[in-house]
């Protein structure tokens, strides 16, 4: 589903629309563009109903979408990334083996189940996003489909949270994913040069802005791909369940998550927890500790103190939670030691992907370069270094210009 990384947005749109009309032969009705994301703190935080810190990308999936009068319905969706066209009926929705079409599927899913009819509906998909770099491709194409079927259809959720919550919905139970919010929550509410908050317990947020504006986006690719639905995720949400009720028990009170948890209520009781599962349990207790300062770092002003919660932050996915590879904390120690950067983590479930730094604006071009050096004589991939910033949320972007 994802093509050459670094497009522009308006060349983006252009493709999609191009694609559109040479697979449908038709005109799209509307376009629709969703980001990708980065997670800056708050590491596997989201589904223990923790704080999560995250970013919204300038990188984003566009569609171009049109509806067609066939019987039987169906789903058809060409990627310029993967050169194919994949279709999939709309009477009865259901998965298609492992394929990406699985994501837009799942989410006209959740739309039909709210009471929208659905037509055939034709999908081009183009992107910028860099593939399997842990930028969650997967929540932007649930959020560039949602937004293009409530363009043609109507029926929009009554608030953006709705909205993120039903592509969860989609991702979870139809995928089989079994994500926190934060993917969608971050591709649906990002502000350009603003930083997202936001607590998963009572889903309050903010869009806090980033200090300055000389703060620049390397995202540095590990070339380890990571499958989220191979069990690993899912077996670090069971470690985090298991620690719960082992706590709950411990300190006797109910416990729904670790949210509900003081990091002193852990420490008096911790010896007492298998010790995979208070590994896990630690980190995700003091991570959300590091979020709340994150967030008041950001408010004072000092960039500095977030770059350190950042590494603490890796540290923590390293040695407690066991979400890292040799290659995340390579990548990690390579950049810690280049001028003008200022913090970096890895980013997302983990297991490979890539990591996010903050780098100071003038230097950002420079550590790139240098960054990708390092990684050229040491992995065994092809380094691959994308700079970028931080961008808008999903959004519809209208009708298409007639040709």
């Amino acid at each position: 589903m994802l093509s050459d990384p670094l497009r522009s947005g308006e060349e983006l749109a252009e493709r999609a629309v191009e694609n559109y009309r040479e697979n449908f032969d038709s005109s799209p009705e509307v376009l629709s563009q969703a980001p990708g994301r980065l997670e800056i703190l708050g590491n596997h935080t989201d589904y223990n109903n923790g704080y999560i810190l995250s970013i919204a990308l300038d990188l984003s999936v566009v569609i171009a979408a049109g509806q067609e009068d066939t019987s039987p319905r169906r789903l058809s969706a060409w990627s310029s990334g993967l050169n194919e066209r994949v279709e999939a009926g709309l009477e009865e929705i259901r998965p298609a083996g492992d394929s990406w079409i699985n994501y837009p599927l799942g989410v006209l899913r959740e739309i039909r189940k709210s009471g929208s009819r659905l037509p055939s509906i034709n999908l081009a998909i183009e992107s910028s996003l860099p593939v399997g770099a842990g930028v969650s491709s997967s929540a932007a194409l649930e959020l560039a489909t949602a937004e293009a079927a409530y363009g043609m259809l109507g029926g929009r959720p009554t608030t953006l949270l709705e909205q993120a919550q039903l592509c969860q919905r989609a991702e979870n139970d139809f995928v089989g994913v079994p994500c926190g919010i934060l993917d969608q929550f971050s591709s649906l509410f990002g502000l350009r040069d603003h930083v997202l908050f936001l607590d998963c317990d009572t889903l309050d947020y903010d869009r806090i802005a980033l200090p300055g504006s000389e703060v620049a986006v390397v995202i540095a690719d590990s070339g380890v791909q990571h499958e989220l639905v191979d069990g690993k995720y899912a077996a670090l949400r069971s470690h985090c369940r298991r620690a719960t009720q082992k706590i709950g028990e411990l300190l006797g009170r109910e416990i729904s998550s670790l949210r509900q948890v003081s990091l002193d209520e852990f420490l008096g009781c911790r010896e007492q927890i298998d010790e995979e599962d208070r590994r896990r349990a630690e980190h995700v207790i003091r991570e959300n500790s590091r979020v709340l300062e994150g967030v008041e770092a950001l408010r004072r002003g000092d960039p500095g103190r977030l770059g350190e919660l950042m590494l603490q932050s890796h540290s923590s996915s390293r040695d407690l939670f066991g979400n890292s590879c040799d290659e995340l904390d390579f990548l990690i120690e390579s950049a810690t030691g280049l001028p003008g950067f200022i913090g970096g983590k890895l980013s997302g479930g983990g297991f490979g992907g890539a990591t996010v730094n903050l780098v100071e604006q003038n230097a950002a071009v420079e550590f790139q370069q240098r960054l990708a050096e390092a990684c050229s004589n040491r992995l065994a991939a092809p380094a691959r270094t994308f700079l970028t910033k931080i961008g808008d949320g999903a959004r519809l972007l209208g009708k298409p210009q007639s040709s």
